[in-house]
């Protein structure tokens, strides 16, 4: 076995978002052709660690492969493995920012096919790791000039607010009520771990693209 071996600052190194966004969205159009197959999310639960496995067939490129996470009360540790037709291993990929950047890719897909095209304002609901490549990848695909972001923590609403600001060169507007990362905008992003929704649909505007990309547990609703 000579497999290929990614760490995380590998996967930094090579994938940017640009790109995350044209495979991602070449994957779905495979998957709709039924040239590809996907398999749910499952979960194997022990004393303190659940382990969350994920598999996928891509026959186009000629691999198979899984990821696969634990969560622990130290927090979460991602692998990804790639398997040749002849089921050899050639790749071995640590995982935690290729997941953010297929989520973020993923959002993008949504907002090309779905989102007005000249929508320059989006509400972020979240301010942690996956939302900064939600609105980074969000701003790859739509002229964005303003964002409004809400979390319940003050401190990091503003932490992110400076921080993409900086990184994106659009002005990110941290706000004290939810309301304001919802009403008439064009797009709101989810991305948080809440167990109730975050928003009024009340709020949004009609037509509103709406990409809730939060917790994946049955116990949390973010909408």
């Amino acid at each position: 076995m000579n497999a290929l071996y990614l760490s995380e600052a590998d996967v930094t190194t090579l994938l940017d978002i640009r790109l995350a966004i044209d495979v991602v969205e070449e994957a779905f159009r495979r998957l709709a052709a039924g040239e590809a197959s996907n398999v749910p999310r499952q979960r194997a639960k022990a004393p303190g660690v659940v382990l969350h496995s994920m598999s996928a067939a891509a026959p186009y490129l000629g691999l198979v492969g899984w990821k696969c996470y634990t969560t622990t009360r130290q927090g979460a540790r991602f692998l990804l493995g790639l398997y040749d037709q002849a089921g050899e291993l050639t790749a071995l990929v640590e995982a935690d920012r290729l997941g953010q950047l297929r989520t973020g890719a993923t959002t993008a897909v949504a907002a090309e096919w779905m989102a007005a095209p000249q929508a320059g304002e989006a509400g972020m609901f979240g301010a942690g790791h996956q939302a900064e490549t939600q609105l980074a990848a969000l701003a790859a695909v739509r002229p964005l000039k303003r964002a409004f972001v809400y979390s319940r923590s003050e401190e990091k609403r503003l932490a992110f607010a400076q921080r993409m600001s900086r990184q994106l060169a659009i002005e990110v507007v941290p706000v004290d009520r939810p309301q304001e990362a919802a009403q008439d905008l064009p797009i709101v992003i989810t991305a948080t771990t809440s167990a109730v929704p975050v928003f009024d649909g009340h709020d949004l505007a009609e037509g509103a693209l709406v990409a809730a990309v939060g917790s994946n547990w049955l116990t949390r609703a973010e909408i």
